[in-house]
């Protein structure tokens, strides 16, 4: 069995930065994709995953890989962080996200959401 994954798709890697520190004390792999093919072949990999999507900069891309990613046959939870209009957070829960960032947030926030999903991924 694969060690728990972290899967980030973003284009400017803030959010692999929050992660880093949580990701290091538990033994977790981080995982940055910046294409959503890509992204999606590292979902299926075996052991528990959370995928991290910020959703604001290329949305359409974005939201359909939140919708690709809820058919995914893994262990796996998905977290939107939401830098658009408040729109988006609703699309993100339609489109299966386990649970919605909405910016700005407290800094550890992220890091508290994805350790809870983790252990239910």
């Amino acid at each position: 069995m694969r060690r728990p994954q972290i899967v980030i798709f973003e284009r400017d890697g803030r959010l692999a930065r929050q992660l880093e520190s949580l990701a290091t004390e538990r033994r977790w792999v981080i995982r940055e994709s910046r294409q959503s093919d890509s992204c999606l072949r590292l979902l299926n990999a075996e052991g528990p995953t959370v995928l991290v999507v910020r959703i604001g900069t290329d949305t359409e891309t974005e939201l359909q890989l939140l919708a690709d990613a809820a058919v995914v046959p893994a262990e796996l939870a998905a977290v939107a962080v939401c830098d658009g209009p408040p729109a988006l957070t609703g699309m993100a829960w339609d489109l299966g996200a386990d649970y919605v960032v909405t910016q700005p947030s407290p800094p550890d926030r992220l890091s508290q959401v994805v350790s809870g999903l983790m252990g239910t991924a």
